[in-house]
């Protein structure tokens, strides 16, 4: 196996959702992590409920190259060498610690020690040998994953979390289409990270920072089109001012320091302040059934100050407002069909979404 390539994968995996697929994949997309699409490899529900398990990319992409089987028996022989000298040094606690993190390889650790015993003496100096023969086969993914020999503690991290794993069925994703209605889709899976360099194609079925495919007179809104968050962002504010021009101003985003507080107007005519951007959002994230990965989404603010510095948006009384020519932009250009036009069934979801936390006000 080409672990190089493989985790270049991983990493365009684990930032975008997506990936070309190659046959280093295939034992992933067994498991349920991954599935298929054209030639594609794309992560599943799986995938993403996983990776929220840990808390750096490493850990998850040395843990993904544990699920090999016969690398795992590998690993339990190589952890249970320390355990049995445990057991010589009659650590007691170290044995049933052991024992209680390994539930679900417990039949195979059974079957090694049956293999091991005789009479009251387990032979360790054979299970030893077979470690040591078969050491070179892994030799690659070993340097790779423990930077030299594989160690007991970090062996029993990345077993403990594989068991931890729990493979759910697979349901594909529907292409992105053009529309931003269609890219924006319930239950679609969303890249959260904002620093991602643009991909230089459109994305099959995972919505992730690319290149835009539409032509555009004025170059400046290349920045709303690259971003997922940039735009849904920006379509909150064009909400905003929406319906601010149907007589009530609903929804307001205050400049507080750098960070972004949501003010709602509730349904009996009181401001109230609902809590930061980032709370507004993740809660609309969750009643739309998006799956954010690899994290759940965070810092929306620096979007605002994003879209502020470039001069789509405007600070008029510590509110973040839009501009008047970018206003005429959106409404009276070739704009208003890819931006206004094909956003309609979202801006609509955002306004329903405003008008329940109203009510709850």
């Amino acid at each position: 196996m080409e672990l190089k390539r493989l985790h270049s994968h991983l990493e365009k995996l684990y930032h975008y959702g997506e990936t070309a697929y190659v046959d280093e994949l295939a034992p992933f997309v067994a498991k349920g992590l991954l599935y298929v699409r054209g030639k594609k490899a794309v992560i599943t529900n799986n995938w993403i409920a996983f990776v929220k398990r840990f808390s750096n990319q490493n850990d998850f992409f040395h843990t993904l190259l544990c699920f090999d089987e016969s690398y795992q028996q590998y690993l339990l022989k190589t952890s249970l060498l320390t355990v049995l000298k445990m057991r010589e040094a009659e650590d007691i606690d170290g044995i049933v610690d052991f024992v209680r993190k390994m539930p679900k390889f417990a039949g195979e650790i059974v079957k090694i020690l049956d293999e091991l015993k005789h009479g009251e003496r387990y032979e360790t100096e054979s299970l030893e040998q077979h470690v040591k023969e078969v050491e070179p086969l892994f030799r690659e993914r070993n340097h790779f994953i423990f930077n030299g020999a594989p160690y007991y503690q970090r062996i029993i991290y990345y077993l403990a979390h594989i068991q931890q794993y729990q493979q759910e069925a697979v349901e594909q994703d529907k292409p992105l289409g053009k529309k931003i209605d269609e890219q924006w889709a319930k239950g679609r899976k969303i890249a959260a990270n904002f620093q991602l360099s643009p991909l230089k194609d459109q994305p099959l079925v995972v919505l992730a920072p690319h290149e835009p495919n539409i032509a555009l007179k004025n170059p400046l809104f290349k920045h709303i089109f690259t971003h997922p968050w940039n735009l849904f962002v920006f379509l909150c504010c064009v909400v905003r001012e929406q319906t601010e021009a149907q007589g009530m101003t609903t929804i307001r985003f205050h400049a507080v320091n750098d960070e972004v507080d949501v003010i709602l107007m509730s349904s009996k005519n009181q401001e109230y302040r609902y809590g930061t951007i980032n709370d507004f959002v993740l809660e609309f994230c969750k009643v739309s059934n998006y799956q954010l990965f690899p994290k759940e989404i965070a810092c929306l603010e620096t979007i605002f100050h994003y879209l502020h510095d470039r001069g789509f948006l405007t600070i008029v009384d510590e509110e973040y407002r839009i501009p008047s020519h970018i206003e005429d932009e959106l409404y009276n250009t070739s704009l208003f069909i890819p931006l206004m036009a094909g956003s309609k069934q979202l801006r609509q979801r955002i306004e329903q979404w405003i008008d329940e936390l109203r009510d709850r006000g």
